[in-house]
């Protein structure tokens, strides 16, 4: 079994092909019904073809040929399988398949031989319907931001002899405490036997961000589905908030301390940032890593990393920095603006300088001596009219 589901991979990416993949039928006893299929000649090749049967439905199907050959002028070639199915089955799904191998071009097409070099396979789904009422249903949830709307989807099909009337759901969802935040009921559906629909609930996720589990009891008409799945309000995710760089000298090892938020509501651990510098043309000039870190859930972290910059020539750079975190990435591309004595870091929003303190101090004292003279002058405003005065 392991050596044919490894030909039915290989096959998908060469010449053989077939179609439909799948047929489904609804179980009627004694039934005898004739199913056409394609093989597909994408290769434009002569092949010889043998054809198998397998499966629990194997003992009721059929095959039109053992074997057969195609040749390179054919796009496609038409076989067919007949089902006589028996006067009773177990209620429920059974499955056969039908497999079409190419036999190496040494082999007869006797089928000596039984290594095939390609083959594809199509099924036979024959559905049993249950006595009375039956229903069949999964619960698929698509993940969203916090605030935004979590879709809930209830695919439900009715297996049974008679339609369902009644079909609704209920759903409580659980945090990771296993705490309660939320409970909802869905609308109710109508559905005909034999048939599918789906029930659709959208629930706005005003919650923290995290991990939550749902617990949903699907109810028809004469039964209980009980259902559960995960999903997640946010993602995992670390964010670089900005960059810091202090007395920066080209030449020299720099100092960069790079304030990164954990998004998520869970520890974040080892965790650390990858800094690549490219020259115009692409080519990474300088390559450095910080220490790793564990960030706490809902908080900040300062990553540091040391830059040596003998051999830098001023000028702008093209920078990528990623912070790794197990099997995930979040990546950042920036400008380093490199001058002597001074680094400019673009691309987060705003423009960070190596001499922003500086400025910030040469601005501070502007500031106390203005405000001193205005101090002076209101005091010798004061002495003038008070002299006056007298």
């Amino acid at each position: 079994m392991i050596f044919v589901m490894g030909l039915f991979l290989i096959s998908s990416v060469c010449a053989l092909g077939i179609t439909p993949a799948r047929t489904t039928v609804d179980f009627k006893p004694g039934l005898n019904k004739e199913v056409s299929f394609e093989v597909l000649n994408s290769g434009n090749k002569d092949m010889n073809l043998v054809l198998a049967v397998q499966g629990e439905l194997a003992q009721y199907i059929s095959v039109s040929a053992a074997s057969d050959s195609v040749s390179s002028s054919e796009v496609s070639k038409s076989f067919s399988y007949s089902v006589n199915l028996p006067d009773s089955l177990e209620p429920g799904l059974h499955t056969g398949e039908i497999f079409v191998m190419e036999l190496p071009s040494s082999a007869g097409a006797d089928g000596t031989q039984v290594l095939a070099t390609l083959a594809v396979v199509t099924q036979l789904y024959v559905y049993v319907p249950y006595p009375g009422k039956f229903a069949s249903s999964k619960m698929i949830v698509y993940n969203a931001n916090q605030g935004e709307d979590v879709t809930f989807v209830f695919p439900v099909v009715s297996r049974g002899e008679f339609d369902l009337t009644s079909v609704k759901a209920n759903v409580d969802i659980y945090n990771k405490l296993n705490e309660k935040v939320a409970s909802f009921n869905t609308n109710e559906i109508a559905v005909p036997s034999g048939e599918k629909k789906e029930i659709v609930y959208k629930w706005k996720a005003d919650v923290p961000i995290g991990n939550y589990r749902a617990a949903a009891s699907l109810i028809y008409d004469e039964g209980t589905i009980n259902l559960e799945e995960t999903f997640s309000i946010g993602s995992k995710e670390l964010e670089l908030q900005e960059i810091s760089v202090g007395g920066f000298s080209l030449g020299e090892i720099a100092k960069l301390e790079m304030l990164v938020e954990n998004k998520w509501s869970e520890l974040i651990s080892g965790a650390y940032v990858e800094t690549k510098i490219m020259n115009d043309r692409g080519d990474i000039v300088s390559s450095f890593e910080s220490a790793s870190y564990d960030v706490e859930p809902l908080s900040k972290q300062v990553f540091v990393s040391y830059w040596d910059t003998a051999g830098v020539r001023v000028g702008t750079y093209e920078t990528e920095v990623s912070i790794k975190y197990g099997d995930a990435s979040s990546v950042k591309n920036l400008k380093f603006q490199v001058e002597k004595n001074d680094l400019t870091i673009v691309g987060l929003g705003y423009v960070i300088s190596a001499d922003d303190d500086g400025e910030s101090n040469t601005l501070v004292i502007v500031l106390v001596v203005v405000v001193v003279l205005l101090v002076l002058v209101n005091l010798l405003w004061f002495f003038l009219l008070r002299k006056k005065l007298k």
